[in-house]
């Protein structure tokens, strides 16, 4: 699957459609902005946190919907999804996808939540010992939603894309996990840090600045650098840049040594997808029982050898099994 490349018309190959997305871009994150600010306490308003609970509470079908919906804006379910696209369909979209996943939650959500410090609904039955604002799902969702519709371009997806990052917003405040306030700033987070990363991301593109650095030096940036923000002070530092460190490394050592491609037959994809997500979904709970918890560095290691096994280990494996074809 060849995607176009990375340009700043971000909404529309078309001049005038592109301003006329851009304006309402912004008017929106202004707007959201402005509402956030001046109706804060009303936003944070456990009475109304609690009427929009009781909807899930008193029918059984709306909370099971909204616990699926709030799945999609999962780091786990993103972490599946950019593995599948990196391994089957291509490897660029796949690799950015699983950077911006943590960076966008970590930026917007994490540090911002461990600065401010203020507690999530008192709802029965809802324990997280984390604080509440932003939503960490709801930025999750406006960044990597939105990048996959970017680079997508594709109408059919936009409004797919719109449609599931509202509801999983909806969905934080539905199930009681968070104000109607957190979720805005979430999305209002989430998207301002999609509109940076595609802006920085655009013009380090345009210089070809890839072939200005040695590769030893970004190998060695690519581990260095997320291990030193790991130790910023925030809950999940060490995991979620663990998750770039090892994304970042594994990417980079695959395109020197691994002649992997995207390329393969409807059986080799479906092979490489139960193989690959069936080690996902063991490695953190396996790395649990042998690893000892609350070590700062060997958190960081435990989630960046997940990401490692994405970019790496699994299409060294997809090579030697035979499930993909070879340069």
């Amino acid at each position: 699957m060849e995607l176009p490349p990375l340009t700043h018309n971000y909404f529309s190959s078309s001049p005038k459609k592109e301003l006329f997305y851009r304006r309402t871009f912004y008017f929106t994150i202004i707007l959201s902005s402005l509402v956030l600010y001046f109706f804060w306490q009303p936003l944070r308003n456990t009475s109304f946190t609690y009427s929009l609970v009781s909807i899930g509470v008193g029918n059984p079908t709306i909370r099971i919907f909204f616990r699926f919906v709030t799945i999609l804006g999962s780091e786990g379910f993103f972490l599946i999804l950019f593995s599948i696209i990196y391994w089957s369909i291509n490897k660029s979209l796949g690799f950015w996808g699983l950077l911006l996943m943590p960076l966008s939650i970590f930026v917007t959500s994490e540090i911002p939540k461990d600065i401010l410090k203020l507690p999530r609904p008192d709802v029965s039955g809802v324990t997280v010992t984390t604080y509440t604002f932003p939503s960490g799902h709801a930025s999750g969702a406006a960044s990597v939603w939105g990048y996959l519709a970017v680079r997508l371009k594709k109408r059919w997806f936009w409004i797919c894309s719109m449609i599931i990052i509202a509801l999983v917003a909806l969905s934080r405040t539905m199930l009681g996990y968070h104000f109607l306030g957190d979720v805005l700033g979430g999305l209002i987070t989430g998207t301002a840090f999609l509109a940076m990363f595609l802006w920085v991301g655009t013009i380090l593109f345009e210089n070809n600045w890839q072939e200005k650095i040695p590769h030893s030096l970004i190998m060695f940036a690519s581990l260095a650098i997320p291990l030193a923000m790991s130790y910023i002070p925030a809950t999940y530092a060490p995991s979620l840049m663990g998750y770039v460190a090892g994304a970042g490394f594994g990417f980079l050592l695959q395109k020197e040594k691994l002649p992997f491609l995207t390329h393969g037959t409807c059986k080799q994809h479906f092979v490489r997808t139960i193989i690959g997500t069936t080690i996902i979904l063991g490695m953190i709970p396996g790395l649990n029982l042998v690893l000892p918890q609350g070590v700062h560095m060997l958190t960081f290691v435990q989630y960046a050898l997940t990401t490692f096994w994405t970019t790496y280990l699994a299409p060294l494996l997809f090579l030697k099994l035979h499930l993909t074809y070879r340069l």
